[in-house]
């Protein structure tokens, strides 16, 4: 759905790019970050990662997991170039473009073959979609994604995404970066030979800037 959204929505962001006077320049590979930086007269970079998660079925105010990118690699080394378009510290500014879509329930018959006129009688697999575009701190959550990828997740309620009200949204970017730039999972934990990562939520985050022990 990312790659279909994003050949769809590209011929916009060049139209975008040359209202504004920007430089558009696309990632160069498919896993590397951003999906998009945008470059100013002045080289301020901004980043524009593109995402799509789609509404639970039982509770439309909810999408599935939904990941920021990573929070070691670039991120931590913010001068590397390794899978990123530019180190992630030359940009201005870090921003998603969502698209939050429900999954149709209605599907074709994979074995019947559809003449040319009735292509318009193929169900569309996604139906409902909303657009949101916010920084990325705003929708960050305080935990990892799904799996154990080592990626920043998003908050998960619809208006959360839509507002920009996630965890960080309050603390700002800086708390934002400090908290991802050194959380640790419970294997990164013992790889250092601590017993257990140091903080693991917002809560246990800011308790641990209290007591000065880093």
């Amino acid at each position: 759905m990312s790659k279909l959204i994003e050949l769809t929505l590209f011929p916009y962001f060049k139209t975008f790019a040359e209202k504004n006077n920007l430089t558009l320049v696309p990632t160069r590979e498919q896993n590397h970050y951003p999906d998009l930086t945008f470059i100013d007269t002045a080289d301020h970079k901004f980043a524009v990662d593109l995402k799509t998660t789609y509404r639970d079925a039982e509770n439309p105010n909810k999408v599935s997991t939904m990941t920021l990118g990573a929070f070691t690699g670039y991120f931590r080394k913010r001068d590397s170039t390794k899978n990123v378009s530019f180190p992630y510290g030359a940009y201005s500014g870090h921003f998603v473009l969502g698209v939050i879509y429900s999954r149709a329930l209605l599907k074709a018959d994979e074995l019947r073959t559809f003449s040319l006129a009735e292509l318009g009688d193929i169900p569309s697999v996604v139906k409902n979609l909303q657009f949101f575009a916010q920084p990325k701190y705003r929708i960050a959550n305080d935990r990892p994604g799904s799996g154990n990828t080592k990626n920043i997740g998003a908050v998960r309620r619809v208006p959360e995404l839509l507002n920009g009200t996630g965890p960080f949204a309050s603390l700002g970017e800086k708390a934002f970066d400090d908290y991802w730039m050194y959380y640790l999972t419970s294997d990164m934990a013992r790889g250092v030979e601590l017993t257990k990562p140091p903080y693991n939520n917002i809560g246990t985050y800011l308790e641990y800037k209290k007591t000065g022990t880093r």
